[in-house]
Parts: structure tokens; sequence; C-alpha cells
């Protein structure tokens, strides 16, 4: 039994590497999207860029098993892989997650404590058309106050010279 216990952790192992990525839809791209460089893919994890953009679906990476040997670095290229596969112009990380092993992983009935899965969760963007983002209309500027003129007042007339007989 031990054997055969062996033998079936090994296959797991052999197949079961690694990261898997699961994309769910979300909205409707604001444009046709196509594979691209995952080089040209930007990768955002303090929140999402200011400029106009669509999000187009959840990414979810999640180690394929306890045995994996992916580290975050592998995750996070691997979901700019996919996002690129996808026509994403950007990835925008979400943050961490981890789970226990489950009754239906393979590993919790070959490995007495297996580690929980790590993952990475993400939402794949794409940038707004420019003639699609509207401007904001222009702040109405109250003109300055004029002042109203001071009035001049004229110096009072010299008084008449006395006259002498």
């Amino acid at each position: 039994m031990h054997a055969t216990k062996s033998l079936l952790a090994c296959a797991l192992f052999a197949v079961g590497c690694g990261t898997s990525i699961h994309a769910t839809t979300i909205n409707p791209s604001p444009r046709p999207m196509a594979a691209r460089p995952p080089e040209t893919v930007e990768m955002f994890t303090s929140g999402p860029p200011a400029r106009a953009h669509v999000d187009v679906a959840l990414l979810e990476a999640e180690e394929s098993s306890s045995l994996s040997l992916d580290r975050t670095p592998e995750m996070l290229s691997k979901l700019r892989a996919r996002g690129a596969a996808m026509g994403c112009d950007g990835v925008v990380l979400g943050g961490m997650s981890s789970r226990d092993p489950g009754v239906g992983d393979a590993e919790s009935w070959l490995v007495d404590h297996p580690k929980g899965r790590k993952g990475v969760y993400a939402t794949c963007i794409v940038y707004r058309p420019e003639a699609e983002v509207v401007a904001a209309p222009p702040v109405a500027v109250a003109p300055a106050p004029v002042a109203a003129p001071t009035p001049v007042v004229a110096a009072p007339a010299p008084a008449p010279a006395p006259v002498t007989p």
C-alpha cells in the first residue's frame, strides 16, 4: 500500500506542480482584444491606473496542488502571460488567498499533512479608446467682481481774492 501511495504521490507531483489560472469574464471589452507579448501587459499592485479602462475579467491564479513549487514571482508571471494571451492592457492585482486542501484534492488522500494552496487574484483591464473618454465639462469660472470706480472729487475752487478800492 505504501508503494502505491508513493507512486501516486510522485505522479501527482509530476503533473500537479505549478499554477492554474482561471478567467471569468465580467464586462465586455470596449474594443476587440488580441493576444500580445507578455512584456507589454502592465502590472499594477497598488490599485488601478487613473487612465479610463474597463474591468474585463477576473483572473484567479492558484497553486495546482499543495505540492506546487511555484512562488509568488512565478504566479505573477503566469498571470501576466494569461493576461497577454487574452489581450489585456493591464493586470491589476487584488490580493492573495490561501486555502487548505479539501476532500476532493488528491494530495489530502496521499500526504499526511498537505500544505495550504496559495493564490493570487487580479483583474484584466482594457483601456477605453481615447475617443470614448468623455472630457469633463469645463468649469465655469465667475468673472472677478469689478470694483466700482472711485469717484473723482474736484478740488474746491479757490476763494475769490478780496477786492481793494
